[in-house]
């Protein structure tokens, strides 16, 4: 069984599936950085499982939700638009590629540093993180902000972009770490999230763009193939960066958390609060940089607020899409059904924290909301039912993955009662 982990093909399908699926339910069930926190979520924990991290895989699992979710504020509705007219499609593609190996690049950079913390200290971390809050607004000030390089529609609604800042942001905090420590294994890990996001995101996007030109309307749709090519070569590059890598990563650096429940509860409404009533009220482009960064601070502190961050907030997100979806249903049962259901998310992440049990809660928790999101009267589910059975054949696949991996060392660090 051991072997098992060590086989390249496993590295390559398991984090790939994970994140095409999280790709998929982040475009049905979320959207924008908090839908993103889905993929991010299920990529780190798919690492874990894979390289057998135990008691700092909530760690893991916050870097890489937020990571992954700070990508998540930029735009390209408007980007696929110019995509379907010959005369801006190559440089609506170069903006894919850009937007996408941004994406990858940033997400792997935190992703990378959530393998290493154990080379840094809190205060090199929390310097990081503002310098890379810092190179975000300067390059989106300096570059997005005038449109300099801009690949959204200028006439028609003109969107507002943030790659280039994203991607300063993201160089201002690996450059700060390498000098601290070095930081081989952030570099690493988002030089391969650019690769897998750049061209994922760029060819998900000229797949959809063919595909509307030139072949019939299928069920599954081809805005969700763009979703599923992205998901699928993001995550691929991220697995391949973690076998490149592991054994600089494959040990377990921190202790496991021992709180009571009240505690553990406390955190998780602490994380929650702190990531969705704030971020609407910053009069900034790059909210949840800000936001996303405080939570990261936050999160060296406490191995539980990261399981919360990671697991119980990403879930809260996503149960709140359904109440948006379904404006007709009472505001006031939908409500007590999200907060009744989120509490005993959290009550689970407190009692069976390890990394198999939390890949398994996020997937089944997410796929389950996009079933309700289709099934739920008035059902939007269309006539094949396509998209939700890969839903369910994904969910599927990927935790029987996630069992067999779980089998090399024990799933969960011990801990009281609370």
């Amino acid at each position: 069984m051991a072997d098992f982990h060590n086989k390249l093909w496993v590295w390559c399908v398991f984090p790939s599936l994970s994140m095409g699926l999280g790709w998929m339910l982040r475009g049905y069930i979320g959207g924008g950085f908090l839908g993103a926190m889905i993929p991010g979520a299920l990529v780190g924990l798919a690492l874990c499982l894979l390289l057998g991290r135990q008691r700092d895989a909530g760690f893991i699992a916050a870097m890489a939700a937020v990571g992954v979710g700070f990508g998540g504020q930029e735009t390209y509705g408007q980007t696929v638009g110019l995509a379907l007219k010959p005369e801006s499609f190559y440089w609506a593609i170069l903006g894919f590629f850009l937007k996408g190996g941004v994406w990858g690049f940033l997400g792997g950079a935190i992703l990378g540093l959530g393998f290493s913390r154990d080379r840094f200290t809190r205060n090199d971390f929390i310097v990081a993180f503002g310098l890379m809050v810092a190179g975000t607004y300067l390059g989106w000030k300096v570059v997005n902000q005038p449109k300099l390089i801009y690949f959204s529609d200028r006439i028609n609604k003109p969107r507002e972009e943030l790659w280039f800042g994203l991607l300063v942001g993201a160089l201002c905090l690996l450059v700060y770490l390498s000098y601290r420590a070095g930081a081989q294994v952030a570099w690493r890990f988002a030089l391969w999230g650019l690769v897998g996001g750049g061209v994922g995101f760029a060819s998900g996007a000229a797949v959809q763009v063919w595909g509307r030109n030139n072949a019939a309307d299928f069920p599954l749709g081809w805005w969700k193939v763009m979703e599923l090519v992205f998901g699928l070569l993001l995550g691929l590059g991220f697995g391949l960066a973690g076998w490149r890598n592991r054994k600089q990563i494959d040990a377990t650096v921190a202790d496991g958390s021992n709180v009571a429940l009240i505690t553990s509860m406390a955190l998780a409404v602490l994380a929650i609060c702190v990531t969705l009533p704030i971020e609407p009220k910053l009069p900034s482009r790059m909210g949840y940089t800000i936001i996303g960064a405080i939570l990261l601070v936050i999160a060296l502190y406490s191995e539980e607020f990261c399981w919360h961050l990671g697991i119980t907030v990403t879930y809260f997100a996503f149960a709140l899409d359904l109440v948006k979806a379904r404006p007709s249903y009472s505001v006031t049962v939908m409500w007590v059904v999200v907060l009744v259901t989120t509490l005993a998310v959290a009550g689970f992440v407190f009692r069976a924290s390890s990394p198999l049990s939390m890949f398994l809660l996020i997937t089944w928790t997410s796929t389950g909301m996009g079933l309700l999101k289709s099934f739920l009267p008035p059902a939007k589910l269309d006539k094949s039912g396509a998209m939700e059975g890969l839903f369910v054949v994904l969910a599927g696949v990927t935790s029987i993955l996630a069992w067999r991996l779980s089998v090399k060392k024990p799933t969960a660090n011990p801990r009281p009662a609370g």
